[in-house]
């Protein structure tokens, strides 16, 4: 009886363990794309590095997600200067059944070729309506967070030690941007911000973008930060 009650435990512990892996939705190229909702955000100019579609989704669960932020995913934004980051914008999906009133925290870090001290965050978010894979929708955080310069927006599932609610969604063939994650440490990878593609092979940008502008009173036409950049290359 002891050997099968410690056979148990080494059992328990093994699965422990492997459930800290990242998941991911799996490869799609026939996805769809869903706009802000009921959360729109009125203010600032939306930036993104995606190219409006993602071919997958990035998640982490149990021992990958812990306090402060670990498990989180953001992408890095250059060149805007100083502002106003007046709201976070995500793009996520889930599968059915997974996604059982999770929360998740909006973060803004200082720098973005490599993230740094958290500027400002937004705790407690509930995402409306997270589209079940492939269907990506987009959910808006209200933040008005002031940059001096390059940031860093992404978001932490906050699910520590549990299973995840959904997926951040990937892009992986567009112009390109600045992917990140951050690793929680002792789970087999690289500790800190990493980009995701060292876990799930080549990422192009994650689906964080950021409505930026001088102020966060007057609502302008969205564009997209990767389009802009594909003019200059």
């Amino acid at each position: 009886m002891k050997k099968f009650a410690a056979l148990l435990l080494v059992l328990a512990m093994a699965a422990a363990a492997n459930a800290t892996n990242p998941v991911s939705l799996g490869y799609s190229d026939q996805g769809t794309t869903i706009g802000s909702g009921a959360d729109a955000c009125a203010g600032g100019t939306l930036y993104v590095n995606h190219d409006g579609s993602f071919e997958n989704g990035y998640a982490w669960r149990y021992g990958g997600t812990a306090l402060p932020y670990y498990g989180s995913f953001g992408e890095g934004y250059t060149g805007l200067g100083a502002g106003f980051v007046c709201c976070g914008a995500f793009w996520l999906s889930t599968l059915p059944g997974m996604y059982t009133g999770q929360l998740y925290d909006a973060y803004v870090w200082n720098g973005a070729v490599l993230p740094g001290s958290v500027v400002g965050m937004v705790p407690g978010n509930t995402p409306t309506g997270v589209g079940n894979w492939p269907t990506v929708t987009q959910h808006d955080v209200a933040m008005n967070i002031a940059v001096t310069g390059d940031f860093t927006i992404g978001y932490w599932g906050n699910w520590p030690g549990g299973p995840n609610g959904w997926f951040c969604g990937a892009d992986l063939n567009g112009f390109g941007g600045i992917p990140w994650t951050y690793i929680a440490p002792g789970i087999g990878y690289p500790t800190g911000w990493n980009d995701p593609s060292i876990i799930w092979g080549p990422t192009q940008s994650m689906g964080c973008g950021a409505y930026f502008g001088g102020n966060c009173n007057v609502p302008v036409e969205t564009q997209s930060w990767g389009s802009i950049k594909a003019l200059f290359e």
